[in-house]
């Protein structure tokens, strides 16, 4: 076998075990970014604050009129009960009745106001609750595919380790050290494919008699460029 075809055939295993384990660093990223459900959550609690606060409002709203109609109540009942006979005092009371019911549509007219305020409070909560269950079921779904996918690459990169440990105990490789300092220096790739005289790693034009030799199973071709090791495609 070539040289260069040998070196290739490593080269082979090493960038499939390299791109399966940069897609489960990716997965890995992914499964650890949960930035949007926090931010959806972080406007539910938002929401959820608001909405206590306007329930509060509508609660003390609701009591000061409950209280304001008690007083309108017991108004009423002196003023017709018969035991006030002074016509004085008769006419207050009455005054006292039209103060007090003018008053009472005043504080009807801000119980509905926040009534509504509260209405529209529940609405935006109740939307920001369902996009979190909405987010959430999407990243558990996401997820899971996700894990499955990891689990599948992690075994093919097992099975491709394997694959290249049979294969570099069956095989003599006097350049592995060459090959091996290259992927360092190279960004991973020591071996590219040279195709009609040029470089496919770098696109460099590779001259007659680089190439000849890159095309010679006894020797090794380097690309004049990039330096890597030439393989004939």
């Amino acid at each position: 076998m070539g040289r260069s075809k040998t070196l290739y055939q490593i080269q082979q295993y090493n960038t499939q075990i390299d791109d399966s384990s940069s897609r489960i660093l990716e997965i890995n990223a992914i499964l650890i970014d949960n930035d949007l459900l926090i931010k959806a959550q972080k406007i539910r609690t938002d929401a959820e604050a608001v909405l206590l606060g306007k329930k509060k409002v509508l609660t003390s709203a609701e009591t000061i009129v409950g209280d304001h109609s008690l007083k309108i109540d017991q108004n009423q009942k002196k003023l017709y009960s018969g035991l006030v006979t002074n016509p004085k005092e008769l006419e207050d009371l009455q005054l006292e009745s039209e103060s007090l019911n003018k008053y009472l549509s005043v504080l009807e007219e801000r119980q509905l106001e926040a009534m509504l305020d509260m209405e529209e409070a529940q609405k935006e909560f109740d939307a920001a609750s369902v996009e979190v269950t909405s987010i959430q079921t999407n990243m558990d779904a996401e997820h899971a595919n996700l894990l499955s996918e990891k689990e599948g690459l992690e075994i093919s990169i097992s099975d491709i380790n394997a694959q290249k440990e049979s294969y570099l105990s069956s095989t003599e490789i006097p350049d592995f050290s060459t090959y091996e300092a290259l992927r360092k220096s190279s960004g991973g790739i020591a071996v590219t494919l040279m195709i009609s005289n040029s470089c496919s790693s770098c696109g460099a034009n590779i001259p007659s008699a680089i190439a000849q030799e890159a095309r010679s199973p006894t020797k090794l071709a380097f690309c004049p460029t990039c330096k890597r090791i030439l393989h004939p495609g």
